[in-house]
């Protein structure tokens, strides 16, 4: 039977191709906030802040850590050593050594215990570890069930026209994939660091699934909502583990069993699929390729045979656990070892030691049950028909392997289908407007996703704006008294730079087309200046432009009182009492020298002249 994996990436797939341009898509009328003039060059801003950020990339290095780490009897002790002196092998969560849950409420639980079906090297144990309290695990989930939870909030704000939680999970689901870029100081050297960085990445995968199940249930949102489906297609395996090559290449077996044997044609139909294919149809056809092809299918028969007997030592483990038993150690390493396994199974010779082996262990009861039945398995395996050895017949074994494989078609398909809606998010870093992104969500101009407290969108506050105008009373009137210089220098001193200099102080500047708030100056005219801003500012400034007009005039008022005048007055006297007492001395002179000189006479006319320009002097 295929895993219950595969058949919910099936049935997701199903309501996909119904509108597969449709299905995860975002529509401008729908959204809060949106930039661009047309839906192709539709963009959502986006940030993802520092917070948020570091507890995703914190997580996924941690369990790669402790995947690299925790498994040692596979990896290098040259790589393990140089792994464990790194700081942050000091500050990892204990780990128990069970292929099943160590621990945990009961979502834990189910994720622990999911966990080895998705990848092998992820164990229930490591996954309690991760997960559980003192994991970094923990805080990645609480950070889904958060976003999705406010998500949900604001969507129901908007009378779900908006659907918020698609954004939340777009944004953290390429956070996620992305983060696979900084994971290899965390993982041994090649070729083991392609398997376990994709057991970490299907970790963050895991974690994602997790946090969605528990955020919709306490949404109270009923399970057969189409928004689920279109949650879960976002939360692709195929985008978050590395498309196809990185489910089918890096051991991940969340399909039902290890694809690495091959799928035939697979691009073909996977574009065939993303166009709204049928995926029985593309089943039928991996069928029939198979079938074509006998290397390729003894191969995919083996990867069934292996997957059943995979299931039959997984309920040994798992037993044997349950019941305190310490002889299963070697059971659950060649299950978590990449390619052990299969190199078991490979030849007659191996087989039989295999069989050996399980036969010396030494567990309980129950445990020896199911052991028994693979050691059954592994006498009758016969190397042109494996799947015998699990009761299937070549055809139904193929068929298997070809469900497996078209919900691995599938998941790539959704994965190509909602290409569109992931462009559509235009990722911010605070450096895209002039004040930062603060000023943007704010402003209500920017989805945030953070772990601290406040709205993904917030609401953007309407404040009314008013008009400030200020003007010279009797301009004309007093420029024909004082003059034109005069006036003009009144006007730049006393005027336009002091209320310049006192909007200023509540000047918030223009971004892209649009006001920051706080004050605007709109012109400069000949005798008079006009503002915008919000109200409470204009007030304020108009305060602030009577208290300056209130000291110039009484500045001016001290400079003009009789006092200072009489004192002006005295001190032009001062500076001129040299010159004033040498023109009163030549007036004297004039005036003796006119009285002795007989009226008439050309002297007379001189002196008469020399007493005037005395005078006047």
């Amino acid at each position: 039977m295929p895993s219950p994996l595969a058949l919910r990436r099936l049935e997701i797939f199903s309501s996909a191709r119904r509108d597969p341009a449709g299905f995860v898509r975002f529509e401008r009328e729908r959204l809060r906030f949106s930039l661009g003039t047309s839906l192709a060059d539709l963009a959502i801003p986006v940030e993802l802040s520092q917070d948020a950020r570091g507890i995703v990339r914190g997580a996924l290095s941690e369990i790669a850590l402790l995947l690299s780490t925790h498994h040692r009897a596979f990896v290098a002790a040259d790589d393990v050593d140089q792994l464990i002196l790194r700081e942050e092998y000091g500050a990892l969560p204990p780990v128990q050594a069970q292929l099943g849950p160590s621990g945990g409420g009961p979502d834990l639980r189910a994720a622990a215990q999911l966990a080895p079906a998705v990848h092998p090297a992820l164990t229930g144990g490591l996954v309690s570890a991760w997960m559980g309290k003192g994991g970094k695990g923990r805080s990645l989930v609480a950070l889904w069930i958060e976003l999705l939870r406010r998500g949900f909030d604001e969507m129901a704000a908007t009378r779900d026209r908006e659907e918020t939680p698609v954004v939340v999970a777009l944004a953290l689901g390429a956070e996620t994939a992305g983060t696979e870029r900084g994971l290899k100081p965390f993982l041994p050297s090649p070729p083991i660091d392609r398997y376990l960085r994709t057991a970490a990445l299907a970790a963050g995968w895991l974690a994602a699934r997790t946090g969605l199940a528990r955020a919709w249930r306490d949404a109270g949102r009923a399970v057969d909502d189409p928004l689920l489906g279109r949650l879960e297609a976002v939360l692709s395996p195929a985008g978050i583990l590395g498309g196809r090559g990185g489910l089918s290449g890096g051991g991940a077996t969340l399909y039902g069993c290890d694809l690495s044997a091959g799928i035939p044609n697979a691009e073909e139909a996977v574009a065939r699929l993303a166009q709204g294919g049928d995926a029985d149809a593309a089943r039928s056809d991996l069928v029939q390729a198979l079938g074509a092809d006998d290397d390729l299918a003894r191969r995919a028969e083996q990867a069934v045979a292996a997957a059943a007997l995979r299931e039959l030592l997984g309920a040994a483990v798992a037993t044997s656990e349950a019941a305190g038993d310490a002889g299963i150690e070697r059971v659950r390493t060649l299950l978590c070892a990449p390619g052990m396994l299969a190199s078991a199974l490979a030849g007659d010779a191996e087989r039989k030691a295999l069989a050996r082996q399980l036969s010396e262990v030494q567990v309980g009861s129950e445990a020896r049950a199911h052991l028994e039945r693979a050691v059954r398995a592994l006498q009758g395996w016969k190397a042109k028909e494996p799947a015998a050895a699990a009761g299937l017949d070549r055809k139904a074994a193929r068929e298997e392997y070809a469900c497996a494989a078209a919900a691995l078609l599938a998941d790539a398909a959704l994965d190509r289908m909602i290409q569109p809606a992931r462009r559509a998010l235009s990722y911010r870093t605070g450096r895209e407007a002039e004040g930062g992104a603060d000023l943007e969500w704010e402003a209500g101009r920017l989805y945030r996703l953070s772990a601290r407290a406040g709205p993904i969108l917030r609401q953007a506050e309407e404040r009314p704006v008013g008009h400030l105008f200020a003007d010279v009373k009797d301009f004309t009137r007093r420029t024909g008294l004082l003059g034109q210089a005069s006036m003009a220098e009144f006007l730049r001193s006393e005027f336009y730079v002091p209320i310049l200099v006192a909007a200023k102080e509540h000047y918030g500047g223009m971004q892209h087309l649009s006001d920051r708030g706080g004050v605007m100056l709109n012109n400069l005219l000949g005798d008079a200046i006009s503002f915008t801003g919000r109200i409470d500012m204009m007030i304020a400034l108009a305060k602030s432009i009577r208290a300056l007009f209130a000291a110039y005039a009484s500045r001016l008022a001290r400079e003009i009182s009789s006092e200072v005048v009489a004192k002006q007055i005295a001190a032009i006297e001062e500076a001129h009492r040299g010159a004033i007492e040498k023109g009163r001395t030549e007036v004297h002179a004039a005036e003796a020298a006119l009285a002795g000189v007989p009226a008439g006479t050309p002297q007379h006319a001189a002196f008469a002249a020399r007493l005037t320009r005395a005078r006047a002097e």
